[in-house]
């Protein structure tokens, strides 16, 4: 669909974009920067780019560690190993297929990547959120398992593997319908320029489509499962931090089990709540939006966007400061790389 239209037609550009809830998630970087040109100055380009080059460099070098970490260690290979990879990879997703392309985006305001990408990059975010909070769910409802009745048996890390399976494919469902629902419009302004833009393109009436898909994904598949995550973890916590693990045997003994386990539920607890904290203002400002409750603003869009895509960096950190095997794992493979250095320098 093409659009021609004068340079002054500013107005009707504004009533238009707002007809296809251009203020939305895709449109808010977009409408506003054809009004005032912000993400054109060199200053605020420099930023985003910096900004989300920080996060893809971080994301994706962690997040290869801590899967390779998983891989190789033995003391890894266990249904919270099998989980733990899975939030890196869906992490990776969104680092590879997502945030490139709403960077470019923001910079140039306009979408270069064609229309497959245009269903692609909105899927990766949506699937990989969706995916991150199913596993956040069922690390929680292993550990209640494994906290609460410490004698029955664990989950197998196959099993494990097969919910990841049935994760996936709950995620992929759930994101189909903001998958499906994009378009590609081309706008052509005075003296041949052109603006491409990838956003929703929901059935009639779009405005109550969008607004009640909106809700709908934030309630169900982001504040249900995180309140669930959050009373499972409670529960769990008041059960540990009152009674002694089960065989054991001396005051030594009981008070490192104890103090495993805590620090386990500390870094479980902590990768879940950055990810609630991450994209809680992105979601709030998301539903608001299509719900026509706030106008959309570019910088708001920009920094809560910046912090829901840097929740890709953090459970590395995590993992290394509250987990003994990771670290343990860490060090191991930087004594392998070191080793191998000296032993080339050698040969050579």
């Amino acid at each position: 669909m093409v659009l021609s239209v004068g340079n002054s037609s500013v107005d009707f550009l504004s009533r238009f974009s707002a007809f296809w809830n251009l203020s939305g998630e895709d449109g808010a970087g977009e409408s506003g920067a054809w009004g005032d040109g912000e993400a054109h100055k060199p200053t605020v380009r420099a930023l985003l780019v910096v900004s989300y080059s920080v996060i893809i460099v971080i994301s994706l070098f962690g997040n290869a560690v801590v899967c390779h970490v998983v891989m190789k260690s033995k003391r890894m290979h266990s249904v919270t190993g099998v989980f733990i990879m899975n939030l890196a990879i869906a992490d990776i997703l969104i680092t590879l297929l997502n945030t490139p392309f709403t960077l470019v985006r923001f910079v140039y305001s306009t979408w270069v990547f064609g229309r497959a990408m245009c269903h692609v990059s909105r899927f990766a975010q949506y699937c990989s959120v969706h995916v991150s909070v199913f596993t956040l769910v069922a690390i929680a409802i292993d550990r209640h398992q494994v906290v609460m009745h410490p004698m029955k048996q664990r989950m197998s890390s196959l099993k494990g593997v097969v919910w990841v399976g049935v994760i996936w494919v709950m995620a992929t469902c759930f994101s189909l319908p903001h998958a499906i629902y994009q378009t590609l419009l081309r706008f052509e302004f005075g003296e041949g320029k052109v603006r491409t833009v990838c956003l929703p393109s929901f059935p009639h009436p779009s405005d109550l489509f969008w607004k009640y898909l909106d809700l709908t994904t934030f309630v169900l598949l982001y504040l249900l499962p995180l309140a669930i995550i959050t009373v499972a973890y409670l529960v769990m916590a008041k059960k540990l931090w009152t009674r002694n693990a089960i065989g054991d045997v001396t005051l030594a003994q009981s008070s490192a089990h104890r103090r495993r386990k805590r620090m386990t539920m500390k870094m479980l607890m902590a990768v879940v709540a950055v990810f609630g904290v991450c994209w809680f203002p992105l979601n709030c400002y998301v539903v608001l939006l299509s719900s026509k409750v706030i106008p959309a603003n570019n910088g708001v869009y920009f920094s809560f966007h910046w912090l829901a895509m840097s929740s890709t960096c953090y459970n590395p950190f995590i993992y290394c400061w509250l987990n003994s095997n990771f670290r343990a794992e860490i060090r191991s493979l930087l004594l392998i790389g070191r080793w191998g250095k000296i032993a080339s320098a050698q040969q050579s």
